[in-house]
């Protein structure tokens, strides 16, 4: 009797631990879960870091510049809208359409205008004029300024005499003074406005020879000579004469 009483409490033990292990596991399954949860909500999220942007220099805004105005007296003015400042190393450069730089020094300048001289500009040319070195009013760095200008036609004490056609094809200008040529170009219009074609073919002291294509009896045609300048000059300058083919 004492045996199957025994035999009967182990069995009821055994089942109840073969009961209660699915519990215990479900629980230990869920709490793992749990913890999982819970350190998966306390992982910080990895930083990242933002792009860093380039600092930009800052610009001397274009509309701060007003006129660019060129002078037949071989002076280009640029004027600002507001009140500027320079560095030690501001410099002017002067090219022609072409990117060929020409020779120019910085003559003038205020808190609101600078002036730049320069020599042998063809009349009618457009010219892009560089200016490195000016402050703005909220500028920190100085900055370059570009615009274009045209010129005028540079005075010169060099004057033409006599005017010949030769051959109904060669124009010939008698000079009254020795005059002398740096870069010396021509330009050719007739009596409606139109380029015609043209070169210099004799350059002396005393006289200039030019050639015009496609000349006509009865049409008139204005020269200008540029880069020409007497002996006592050191600016040059441009030279105009009209002709009538006779």
């Amino acid at each position: 009797m004492r045996k199957s009483v025994k035999g009967m409490a182990v069995g009821l033990l055994t089942m109840s631990m073969l009961v209660s292990a699915p519990a215990m596991a479900y629980a230990g399954q869920a709490n793992g879960a749990a913890n999982d949860v819970a350190i998966t909500t306390l992982a910080k999220k990895p930083e990242t870091k933002k792009p860093e942007t380039e600092t930009k220099k800052p610009k001397v805004e274009s509309q701060k510049v007003g006129k660019v105005t060129c002078t037949s007296a071989g002076k280009v003015n640029i004027s600002f809208k507001g009140k500027v400042t320079y560095t030690d190393g501001l410099k002017a450069v002067i090219k022609d359409a072409d990117g060929r730089e020409i020779a120019c020094k910085i003559a003038k300048k205020n808190k609101s205008l600078l002036t730049v001289s320069v020599a042998g500009l063809v009349k009618g040319q457009t010219y892009t004029i560089t200016i490195d070195g000016v402050l703005g009013k909220d500028s920190t760095e100085a900055a370059a300024i570009t615009k274009s200008f045209v010129a005028k036609g540079m005075k010169t004490q060099s004057k033409v005499g006599k005017v010949s056609v030769e051959s109904k094809k060669f124009v010939v200008l008698k000079m009254k003074s020795a005059t002398y040529y740096k870069d010396a170009t021509v330009s050719v219009k007739d009596s409606k406005g139109a380029e015609c074609e043209a070169k210099i073919v004799k350059k002396a002291k005393g006289n200039i020879k030019v050639q015009i294509s496609g000349m006509k009896k009865g049409n008139t045609y204005t020269i200008t000579i540029n880069g020409v300048r007497t002996q006592k000059e050191k600016n040059y300058g441009s030279i105009t004469r009209t002709v009538t083919v006779k």
